[in-house]
């Protein structure tokens, strides 16, 4: 079934003029965690390799904002942690 537009009062609000059209908002597609993940992993398999820190910083932020929990700034950590030669082992 698709959208039907409402009969109703045909004034602006604010000028009180009569010539006026109505405008369809865009709207947010829902997805969940698992369809941005999807999503993101294909756009990976087709990209060449990261050509410098800044843009691996950069996919791996976006792959924490693409989790529910929004762990981007945790794996970002993660990723600075690593790119210095530090990691839990050595801790």
């Amino acid at each position: 079934m698709g959208m039907v537009a409402q009969p109703g009062d045909s004034t602006c609000p604010k000028c009180r003029s009569e010539n006026t059209t109505k405008l369809v908002s865009r709207f947010a597609r829902v997805r969940n965690e698992d369809d941005r993940i999807d999503e993101l992993a294909d756009r990976l398999e087709t990209m060449a390799e990261p050509e410098s820190p800044h843009e691996m910083r950069g996919l791996v932020r976006e792959l924490g904002k693409a989790m529910d929990e929004d762990v981007a700034d945790e794996l970002e950590e993660l990723f600075e942690a690593d790119m210095h030669g530090e990691s839990d082992e050595e801790a």
